[in-house]
């Protein structure tokens, strides 16, 4: 999902081993804590605002300029006042290194609107080092209000050094603020271990074209979970296509759904031109 390379594609993950679990300083203290408490988990995945809501939040990688693009931006400020909306917040594929005035104005006006705000994190399927993940992380902290992070390019094996990878992260943003939430993107199934140890509180467990998504079917085991920990996020869709592939969501275990038109190298340059029937599919029933 970084900039102009597309979301975490749904491909092989990385098999090179991570190196390492610890980095020196404050990030060390919380690299080894177990498990947190399952309860803050779901809470801290759609607004409160919501609550009780039946309908489906979008999760919008909202990577369009906060300068040129001032209307995307407006757009979801006023979706957030009417269904669950989560932005995800890249100014530089990445925090980049010091604030960008008009990205932090657009992130304040849609979480006064009671959206929610993540940070965009790469991991490259884990082959980025732990202290260049935190180290994005910390910097989103200092410079930007967010209510969490999105975790690009998560690896979707069952190899324990990736997992404990990806625990580490987890338990390392848990210890900046237990409030903070976390939302992975595989692209793609995983193995149950990711969920239930947990990696994050929400993962996108499809990511790909509206063609492919036809033939998509959820593990078995999320039917164990609550919807809201699963996300969807489908590009190339028609909007002849759009109120079918957001009914397939809801039926196939997605509480959360991204759709667009747009392909290419970057489908999230700007919002759908059916952006408002899309946020009408998703307060539907």
């Amino acid at each position: 999902m970084r900039k102009n390379r597309g979301m975490g594609a749904v491909s092989a993950a990385a098999s090179e081993s991570v190196r390492g679990t610890r980095v020196a300083g404050r990030t060390g203290r919380y690299l080894g804590r177990a498990g947190l408490i399952a309860g803050l988990l779901l809470g801290c995945i759609d607004g409160t605002a919501f609550a009780g809501s039946t309908a489906t939040s979008l999760v919008v990688p909202s990577y369009f300029n906060a300068t040129g693009s001032v209307a995307n931006w407006n757009s979801l400020t006023t979706t957030a006042r009417k269904v669950p909306t989560t932005a995800i917040l890249n100014p530089n594929s990445g925090p980049g290194v010091k604030e960008d005035p008009n990205y932090a104005a657009a992130a304040t006006r849609l979480r006064a609107a009671g959206g929610k705000v993540l940070g965009y994190v790469s991991t490259s399927y884990g082959k980025r080092s732990l202290s260049a993940v935190v180290t994005d992380i910390n910097t989103y902290v200092a410079l930007y209000k967010v209510d969490g992070f999105f975790i690009d390019e998560m690896t979707s094996d069952s190899q324990m050094s990736h997992i404990q990878f990806y625990q580490s992260i987890y338990n390392y943003i848990k210890g900046l603020n237990a409030a903070y939430s976390v939302t992975a993107n595989p692209g793609t199934n995983i193995p149950e271990l990711y969920a239930s140890l947990p990696t994050a509180d929400q993962f996108v467990v499809f990511e790909s074209t509206a063609k492919s998504y036809a033939k998509y079917q959820p593990m078995s085991w999320q039917a164990g979970y609550p919807k809201n920990r699963f996300v969807h996020m489908v590009y190339g869709a028609t909007a002849a296509q759009l109120p079918g592939v957001v009914q397939y969501a809801k039926a196939h275990g997605a509480g959360g759904v991204y759709v667009t038109s747009l392909a290419g190298g970057n489908p999230y340059k700007a919002l759908p031109p059916y952006w408002n029937d899309e946020v009408a599919d998703a307060a539907a029933p």
